[in-house]
């Protein structure tokens, strides 16, 4: 019954002039950061536990206000850390952990002229090199403060991706009724309509309501409606 609503509702996506997509669960498998982060921990405390934390995300059972303090925990846990051995292992698994069928769906929105990014509360390795291998318009990040070369701990640039599309709407000169955001979740005040897809908690699907909240259940789908 979602999906038919769905269908009949979703019309409004001619005026559209941009589609902005969450990164982890959504371009990427969702465990893939948590993976990345345990290879390159300095803490062996921390690589005995990844497994337990990625468990305890899949399955829903890490609280919600737990997240930020994991996030950072994981960020200290990098300190020192070469930053081109980071990216040399980015560029050789991004590929092998992307959503089926996310480069046919971004390579078809720019066919029909429509401007696509990658928005995302991770640091910035993952992301934009998944920008740049999808070819999107536009990358934005949290980063992660580097000196010589190394991480040092310490974040240097932060925004919550409600914020980010803000920024992004002022910058491309842009309404709400003509940027379309995809994630797995749908937190973003119900200033621009959200697409959801591979939500990452169960409650997140309380949100649909085929107007400003709608459920699709491959990236397919999003295509054959713009």
């Amino acid at each position: 019954m979602i999906i038919n609503s769905f269908l009949l509702n979703f019309k409004f996506m001619s005026d559209i002039k941009m589609v902005i997509f969450d990164y982890d669960g959504v371009i990427v498998d969702r465990n893939y950061t948590l993976k990345c982060f345990g290879k390159f921990s300095n803490s062996k405390i921390f690589r005995k536990i990844t497994d337990l934390i990625v468990k305890s995300y899949v399955q829903e059972k890490l609280p919600t206000f737990l997240e930020p303090i994991v996030y950072l925990s994981l960020l200290y846990c990098l300190k020192g850390v070469k930053v081109d051995g980071i990216e040399k292992y980015v560029e050789k698994t991004t590929q092998a952990y992307l959503v089926p069928g996310v480069e046919s769906v971004v390579k078809k929105l720019k066919e029909k002229g429509i401007k696509v990014g990658i928005i995302s509360e991770n640091i910035q390795f993952q992301p934009r090199y998944a920008a740049k291998l999808l070819g999107v318009d536009f990358v934005c990040s949290n980063e992660i403060e580097v000196k010589d070369g190394k991480i040092t701990g310490k974040i240097s640039k932060f925004s919550r991706k409600n914020r980010m599309i803000e920024e992004i709407k002022k910058h491309f000169s842009l309404t709400n009724k003509e940027i379309r955001y995809v994630g797995d979740d749908a937190d973003l005040s119900g200033k621009v309509k959200c697409i959801l897809f591979n939500p990452k908690r169960k409650k997140e699907e309380k949100k649909v309501d085929d107007e400003n909240c709608f459920l699709i259940k491959d990236l397919y789908q999003l295509l054959s409606q713009i």
